[in-house]
């Protein structure tokens, strides 16, 4: 009788040393839950984007220095291209139920070239094109690069779970510029086309936290390369880039488009 009851007695407290870790356990796989997937997550302390900008156009002929005249238009025509880029933040500081702050680095690419149309002066002083071309493929290529402070306002999603991540971004931009043509780079009047441009680059976007649509393969992709989340983002960007103080009348290879892409937190 003495047995049975110690046996009994220890069976209990198994129960009881057991359950509290059944319950963390369930805990760690309610990713959705109020703990959510904060228990299981990796250390984050970073993000990187893959970047799309499908309508980018830069701002060459709004510089008034022009006198109204559209250079570009009239070399290049009026279609857009694509602006491919990418970018790498470090979230140093995290304000707890808000967000991540930091600084953040990006670089691209894009092109415009075509057959450089044979040119006549209008009465106005403007160079226009003409419908004949002269068979001479011209192209101008443009490097942008940045550096800004990022804020994403994250807290709702480490929190609750809701999975869209408004941000902002704000620095100093700028670009790396060069116009060739069959013969390499242009030249004009003893000038070689290329040089940069600085100036203000700013945006703002909104993420959707791919995380949510299958919380068990996000687990594991963390588990295994430590990537806390995946996003897909639509971004409104603004490379204003005009010149600053030591700069006047750049080459105004900067613009405003709509970038969409990918980015990891990790």
């Amino acid at each position: 009788m003495i047995a049975r009851t110690v046996v009994s007695a220890a069976v209990a407290a198994s129960v009881l040393a057991v359950a509290p870790a059944a319950f963390a356990q369930d805990d760690r796989v309610d990713t959705l839950g109020g703990l959510h997937h904060r228990v299981y997550e990796s250390p984050q302390h970073f993000a990187m984007e893959l970047r799309l900008a499908p309508s980018f156009y830069p701002d060459v002929d709004t510089d008034p220095s022009l006198g109204g005249c559209t250079p570009f238009k009239s070399v290049f025509g009026p279609g857009k291209t694509l602006l491919l880029s990418g970018e790498f933040d470090w979230q140093a500081l995290r304000i707890p139920h808000i967000g991540t702050l930091g600084p953040g680095l990006g670089i691209g690419y894009a092109t415009f070239s075509g057959n450089a149309p044979l040119a006549t002066a209008t009465s106005g002083g403007c160079i226009t094109s003409t419908s004949t071309s002269s068979g001479e493929s011209t192209s101008l290529n443009i490097y942008p690069f940045y550096a800004v402070a990022v804020f994403r306002a994250d807290g709702l999603w480490k929190d609750l779970g809701v999975p869209f991540i408004p941000y902002a971004k704000a620095g100093l931009g700028g670009a790396l510029w060069q116009a060739t043509n069959t013969l390499g780079t242009s030249n004009f009047n003893g000038d070689k086309g290329q040089g940069y441009s600085m100036g203000v680059q700013l945006a703002i976007g909104l993420a959707f936290n791919l995380n949510v649509l299958d919380p068990g393969a996000a687990r594991e992709f963390d588990e295994t390369m430590g990537v806390n989340s995946t996003s897909l983002f639509a971004e409104w960007t603004d490379a204003s880039l005009n010149g600053l103080g030591f700069q006047s009348n750049p080459l105004r290879v900067g613009g405003t488009m709509w970038t969409f892409g990918l980015a990891w937190e990790f």
